[in-house]
This record gives structure tokens, sequence and C-alpha cells, in this order.
């Protein structure tokens, strides 16, 4: 009888386990190819979320398009951040509606010029934006403006003249200017001149995964947690600018 209990008792914890393995999933995410101080703290926000959930995420880089058309076939489980439009766009993403981080647009410029007070101001400048960056590409369409494909070649384009006014969010401005120690040439606006929150998506075919996810993370919003964690995860990000 002690026999069968222990050798029951064994049976149990290793289903147990297995179960657990099972349930644990690895998640496959689209994103785009153009790293960015907003992508990179978004990846670090959902990676501890999905910790949270047993599940770990991995990073499928595709063009900016491209990314959202992979997600929306199936190809990937999801996209790891775009705006609410997508949900309109793409009709096989499920919309996770907790945002996880907020794109602030700010425009910059050299020290000692006068400020942008307005977006209607920029039609006497000449803008830099990076290739790929839609919301400053959207922006700038009917402006005198060239079109950067990496973050050095559109900062050194500012520094040195070709361009008067940068377009870039505010994270990414402030990455920027602390990694190269530009505080003593570039200033950033004060005012951001439009705000985009951003969220994840999941594919129709991880149905049961967006569930728990959009749980997990209203739980957090309630608590505070979600916001805690976007405020860390952006300092943290910004204090590894300066190494």
């Amino acid at each position: 009888m002690e026999v069968i209990m222990r050798n029951t008792l064994i049976i149990l914890i290793l289903t147990g386990l297995t179960s657990g393995i099972t349930h644990a999933k690895e998640v496959r995410i689209a994103s785009i190819n153009q790293p960015t101080p907003r992508l990179a703290v978004s990846q670090n926000i959902m990676s501890q979320i999905y910790q949270r959930l047993g599940h770990s995420i991995t990073l499928v880089n595709f063009p900016p398009k491209r990314s959202l058309i992979e997600a929306n076939n199936g190809a990937v489980n999801g996209e790891l951040a775009r705006s609410s439009l997508v949900a309109e766009r793409y009709p096989n993403l499920i919309h996770i509606p907790y945002a996880i981080g907020t794109i602030k647009l700010v425009t910059l410029q050299t020290k000692n010029n006068p400020p942008i007070q307005q977006l209607a101001d920029l039609k006497e400048y000449r803008i830099g934006v990076l290739r790929g960056y839609a919301l400053a590409e959207k922006m700038s369409k009917h402006l005198t403006r060239e079109i950067y494909n990496d973050l050095e070649g559109l900062f050194k384009a500012l520094i040195h003249g070709r361009v008067d006014v940068v377009l870039f969010s505010k994270l990414g401005a402030e990455h920027f200017i602390r990694k190269f120690k530009l505080e003593d040439k570039l200033v950033i606006s004060e005012k951001s001149f439009m705000e985009i929150p951003l969220y994840h998506y999941l594919h129709n075919n991880s149905a049961n995964i967006a569930q728990a996810l959009a749980a997990e993370m209203q739980k957090m919003q309630t608590t505070g947690e979600l916001q805690d964690l976007i405020n860390t995860e952006e300092q943290s990000f910004l204090n590894t600018s300066k190494q």
C-alpha cells in the first residue's frame, strides 16, 4: 500500500511538471527591423509581462509594413507595439487594450535657435526624419525634408546644418543626446506636438494567450504596476545611454 501511494505521488508530481512545460510557450512576435529606443523598452516591458504567464517572447524583425502583414497572416504570434489604428486595418489581430508606452513627438534643434512653438512653424525649416518612422514621415510629407536611413546620419545632419529641425520621439532624442554627450549642442522642445499610445497585438490563433495577457495587464493597470513598469524601463534605458 505504501509503495502504491509513493508511486501515485511521483506520478502526480511528474504530471504537474509536464503540465507546466506544456502550457509554457515561446511566443514569436514581429517588430520592425529599425531598432529604436521605444521598441527596445517595449520589448523589455512585454518580456516581463509574458514571464508572469510562464511564456517567453522572441522578436522576429521585418520591414515596417511587412511586420504587420506577417503578424496579420499568422506567420508569427503577434506584433510588438503599434498604434490603435492597426486594429481597424488588420482584422486578424487582437488589440490588447492597455498601452505599453507612448510615442511623444518632439522637435530637436541646435542650441540658440528660436524654439518651434507649433507644427505650422515647420514650413519655414528643412526637416530631418528617420526612414520608417511613420509618424514623422507622414507629418513632414508636404514640407522640405531629408530622410535618413539611420539615427547617426539623422543627428549628424542636424549638427552640421544640413537640416534645421529633426522630428523624433522624446525617448529616442533623450537617448541619443545622452549617448553621444550632445547636451551642449542640441535641445529638445519642451512640449510634445503629438502623443500616440502604443499597444500590443496578437493573432487570432493566439486568442487564449491574448485573453490571459489582457487579464494580467488589466490587473497591472488597476494596481498601477503597469505604469510603474513603463516608467522603470524608460528610466533604466536612459541610464544605460550614458554608459
